[in-house]
């Protein structure tokens, strides 16, 4: 009995006695817009290389040469790499999901087969509003655009009354309208992951991935971990009181993430569906999304 005693003794000090774990600078990638929110608790701390990107083309590239650490990057993209056996990554987390809306002018009636602005045709956005066409009490006709941003300038310019439009640019294109010379009565028609929940059970569809290296060493490893646990720690602190934003996003700090200014984050936040939460943990929602891309099912897909 003495001896079992001494060993779970022995066993405490050296627990108590552990030290914390210091923090080893990671090369990291991420997409400005939403995504780059995430980051934010770690740009604090400032230890690690982050880099922002526009578009897809430079995540594609680096998730391909593996030289990252760790990459964000849309589940999709890094899916369909892994279909390839093109991709050295394996998805660990997700950052953001679904946080597509409807627009319209709230003061005009809808047509039969109304007019329809819509950006991403074969991406995410025209994929996942194809999916739930059905579920819409309204017939519409699709007009595809390059952007987000030219189905902005759509409604603002009253060509069109409706159009497919991603947060935080809902929230900057309703407040806009209201500052017109002619001041446009915008608001949210619809919201696209309510019927995708319709359809498919699950509550909102994945976007923004974070990609770890599939023989990352075990050191490296709890360097993600730490950093994890720090992004999911920040989220809720978020989640309780976004106007926390306007402290931390300055002026400067929006521009390099790509986001609009902070006070319209601290008004778009619980709509843009920022959620930083382990992959494992959330497989089904995981799969039910890529089954839109046949891209459901990749034995390499997951660490």
């Amino acid at each position: 009995m003495k001896k079992i005693l001494s060993i779970l003794v022995i066993s405490l000090l050296v627990a108590c006695s552990a030290k914390p774990l210091e923090w080893e600078s990671l090369s990291i990638l991420s997409p400005k817009g939403a995504p780059a929110i995430s980051l934010v608790p770690l740009i604090q701390e400032n230890k690690d290389s982050i880099e922002f990107v526009d578009g897809t083309d430079i995540l594609s590239a680096e998730l391909i040469k593996g030289e990252k650490d760790m990459i964000i990057a849309p589940v999709n993209l890094g899916a369909a790499l892994s279909k390839k056996d093109s991709n050295p990554y394996r998805l660990y987390g997700i950052v953001t999901w679904g946080n597509l809306y409807l627009v319209s002018n709230s003061d005009i009636s809808f047509v039969e087969n109304e007019p329809l602005a819509l950006f991403g045709e074969q991406a995410v956005p025209g994929l996942v509003f194809n999916s739930i066409k059905n579920s819409l009490d309204q017939v519409f006709v699709s007009t595809a655009f390059n952007s987000v941003t030219d189905v902005q300038g759509q409604l603002l310019s009253k060509t069109f009354n409706v159009g497919l439009m991603a947060e935080p640019l809902v929230t900057a294109t309703i407040a806009k309208a209201k500052t017109l010379e002619t001041p446009l009565n915008l608001s949210v028609y619809k919201d696209i992951q309510a019927l995708w929940q319709e359809k498919t059970g699950f509550e909102n569809y994945p976007q923004a991935a974070i990609y770890i290296k599939a023989d990352i060493s075990a050191d490296k490893l709890k360097q993600v971990e730490a950093r994890l646990e720090l992004m999911m720690a920040y989220n809720i602190e978020l989640n309780n009181n976004s106007s926390k934003l306007e402290t931390d996003i300055t002026e400067d700090l929006s521009a390099t993430l790509g986001v609009p200014a902070s006070k319209i984050l601290v008004q778009a936040w619980d709509r843009m569906n920022v959620n930083v939460v382990k992959a494992d943990e959330n497989k089904e929602a995981i799969e039910a999304f890529l089954e839109l891309f046949k891209l459901n099912g990749l034995e390499n897909l997951y660490y």
